[in-house]
C-alpha cells in the first residue's frame, strides 16, 4: 500500500504510540480552540506544535514550508478580523480603509492559531505513523473497519494524485497550454486537458488498488495485525506532561485561572 503522508525517520515522534500522538493532537485542537479569542494565550500551543516538529525530525524544509504559509495565512486573517473587529479596542495602525485595533489584532492571532497549530499536530502524527499503524489505531478507538480502511486509502492516495497532477500540468504547458492567461471563464476551460488525464490516472490507480486489496480478501472477516505498537513509559509520560501543560492553557483561554 501507498506510504502516504509518512516519512521514514528515526526521532522521538515516531517512537511513539499512535494513540498517544492522536491524543496529544485532539488535546492541541481543544486548546487552540479555547484560545482563539486572544493569540496571546495561543502562542505556547503554537510554540509546542513547533517543538514536536522538531522532535519529528522531518526537517527544515518541511518546516519552513508550513512556517511560510502560516505566515501568508496571518497575513490574511488579519486583514478579515481587523476589519470586523475595527471599532473596538484601541487603533494599533490605519492604512486606508485597513483599521487593525488591538482587540482586533488578538482575535486575527487567535483565528490563525485555531487553524495552524491542528495543521501542524495532525502532519506530525500523519507523517510520523505508518499507514499501517494507522489503521490499527482507527479499529483500536472503535471506528469501523471499512470506515477506517477507507480514510487511509483516500489519505495515503493524497501525495500520489498531487505528484501526479504536477506531472499531468508540466506536460500539458510543454505543449503550450498556459494557464495564467485569458479571462477567468478561458483559465477554468484550460484546465480541462489536465483534468481529464488526471482522472484517467486515478482510475486506473484504483482499479488497480481495488485488485490488490481483493487479492488479499480485505473485508472478509475480522482482521489481524501481525505488528501491533505498545505502549511505553515514554507514551504515558508525554501524555501526562500534555495533559497538565494543554490543561492549564485551555483553562486560562476559557478564564477559569489567571496566568
Amino acid at each position: 500500500m501507498f506510504t502516504g503522508l509518512y516519512i521514514e525517520r528515526k526521532s522521538f515522534m515516531h517512537g511513539l504510540d499512535p494513540r498517544s500522538k492522536l491524543i496529544w493532537s485532539i488535546l492541541v485542537l481543544a486548546a487552540s480552540i479555547a484560545t482563539q479569542f486572544n493569540g496571546i494565550k495561543g502562542i505556547p500551543v503554537f510554540i509546542s506544535t513547533l517543538m514536536a516538529l522538531s522532535l519529528s525530525g522531518l526537517g527544515t524544509g518541511v518546516a519552513l514550508l508550513l512556517i511560510f504559509n502560516s505566515l501568508i495565512f496571518f497575513l490574511v486573517s488579519t486583514i478579515i478580523w481587523a476589519g470586523i473587529y475595527s471599532s473596538q479596542g484601541t487603533v494599533l495602525l490605519e492604512l486606508g480603509w485597513l483599521r487593525v485595533t488591538d482587540v482586533g489584532l488578538l482575535v486575527a492571532l487567535g483565528k490563525f492559531f485555531l487553524i495552524v497549530n491542528p495543521i501542524i499536530a495532525f502532519v506530525v502524527f500523519f507523517a510520523s505513523t505508518k499507514p499501517y499503524h494507522l489503521m490499527w489505531t482507527l479499529e483500536k478507538i472503535k471506528v469501523p473497519h471499512k470506515l477506517a480502511l477507507t480514510f487511509v486509502i483516500a489519505l495515503s492516495l493524497l501525495p500520489s494524485m498531487v505528484r501526479v497532477a504536477g506531472d499531468v500540468i508540466d506536460a500539458q504547458r510543454a505543449r503550450g497550454l498556459s494557464l495564467d492567461k485569458g479571462s477567468l471563464v478561458e483559465r477554468i476551460r484550460k484546465h480541462i486537458p489536465i483534468i481529464v488525464p488526471l482522472f484517467s490516472k486515478m482510475l486506473t490507480d484504483v482499479w488497480d488498488l481495488s485488485l490488490v486489496l481483493a487479492t488479499r480478501a480485505v473485508g472478509y472477516g475480522k482482521r489481524t495485525y501481525v505488528l501491533e505498537s505498545n505502549w511505553k513509559s515514554s507514551d504515558t509520560i508525554f501524555i501526562l506532561v500534555s495533559l497538565v501543560f494543554y490543561g492549564v492553557i485551555t483553562a486560562w483561554g476559557m478564564g477559569l485561572i489567571q496566568l
